[in-house]
């Protein structure tokens, strides 16, 4: 046997590496050391137990005892953390059932906003009112955060307000970023989703042009959209702008990946996707991601300011067209803030045009992990 360790969700904590499942097929949670998971990162499938025990002595010169290595596995195994043909099965049958449905169910109803149409109209209505009455018409393109909506209501609000100038269009291309492991560069869901003022139907025409103009399998990792937020909160705030309307969505998420061409292929196929299935693009994104919970120690004053520049920088960039630009200021460096829009926004440069605005920026604490979070909004007209 040459296990292999799945792509899993891995949290460091003071504790140890802490183990799930980013899919929730297996519920387990596994917290090992730094010294046990060094020996679970070398689970790639390519050695058996024997040979492990040899690159491990060939590369640090430590002899780690076979059944120490053999419990591991086991406890791996047993957490349904391997690729077995076990756990393939497992998969499928999560994927079947969950793709069989007619819509993907609200997640987050009920936690990030109302459940009931009444409530959540009166609380759009909300992040609306903490922002000037929009008067500059119609949008064109929209980059918007994905934050906790509770964090940042006034980004949201200014987002909503501009939609609300905004005559609905056929079709909205969401392009959000994916927190879980997917298999390509992007992936799409073929669902409709649902939205406490109903459904929002997916164009599922457009999406197969989409799936026959990219060098991939397009729809490659349907669990990921499960509780994915950065798709949800975009459909459920668009239904609320167009209650009556009867767009499509065409859902999309794209990996963190640093790599230009896979990215600019993307990018290519959405711009001649645009002229067959006109589309309104909407990027959900956040911006720096700073602070004891992702991995800088607990917030400084140093570190704040840093990122906040960066962040202005880069939605300044974005509105003013420089997509390359923006993308590689975050990239070159190895995105030290922590930015996660670089990606995304990258895949929709050929069709978010017009005049870009920056209309609303925030720096949001978290307060109980000494970190923070940027979030923006950017207009194109």
């Amino acid at each position: 046997m040459k296990p292999k360790l799945r792509e899993l969700e891995i949290t460091p904590t003071p504790e140890g590496y802490v183990l799930r499942d980013p899919y929730g097929i297996s519920e387990e949670v596994l917290v090992l050391s730094p010294e046990a998971m060094y020996l679970a990162s070398l689970l790639d499938g390519t050695r058996d137990v024997v040979e492990l025990q040899a690159h491990i002595l060939n590369t640090s010169g430590s002899l780690i005892p076979r059944e120490k290595l053999e419990e591991l596995i086991r406890g791996l195994e047993r957490a349904g953390f391997l690729e077995t043909p076990e756990f393939a099965q497992k998969l499928a049958e999560a994927e079947r059932a969950f793709t069989q449905q007619e819509s993907r169910p609200m997640a987050l109803a009920g936690i990030s906003y109302p459940a009931e149409a009444e409530a959540f109209t009166a609380y759009l209505q909300a992040f609306r009112a903490l922002v000037p009455e929009g008067t500059k018409g119609a949008v064109r393109g929209v980059v918007m955060p994905h934050l906790e909506p509770r964090r940042v209501p006034e980004v949201y609000g200014a987002v909503l307000e501009a939609l609300a100038q905004t005559p609905p269009p056929e079709r909205v291309l969401v392009v959000g970023v994916a927190h879980r492991p997917i298999q390509e560069i992007a992936a799409a869901l073929p669902l409709a989703f649902e939205t406490p003022l109903g459904r929002v139907e997916v164009d599922l025409e457009a999406l197969g042009a989409l799936d026959a103009l990219v060098p991939f399998e397009l729809f490659n990792t349907p669990l990921a959209f499960r509780e994915e937020h950065s798709v949800e909160f975009p459909a459920v705030f668009l239904k609320g702008v167009w209650p009556e309307a009867s767009f499509k969505i065409l859902p999309l998420i794209v990996s963190g990946s640093e790599e230009a061409i896979p990215l600019e292929e993307l990018a290519r196929a959405v711009e001649v996707l645009a002229k067959d299935y006109p589309f309104l693009p909407v990027a959900s994104v956040d911006l720096s991601h700073v602070g004891a919970r992702f991995g800088h120690g607990p917030l400084t004053r140093a570190l704040a300011t840093r990122a906040q520049a960066v962040d202005r920088r880069y939605l300044e960039l974005v509105a003013g067209g420089e997509f390359d630009r923006a993308f590689l200021d975050v990239t070159l460096p190895k995105n030290p803030t922590g930015i996660d829009a670089y990606a995304a926004v990258h895949a929709l440069k050929a069709v978010l045009r017009g005049t870009g605005e920056v209309v609303a920026y925030r720096f949001s604490a978290e307060v109980e992990t000494l970190s923070a979070v940027g979030a923006g909004a950017v207009l194109f007209r």
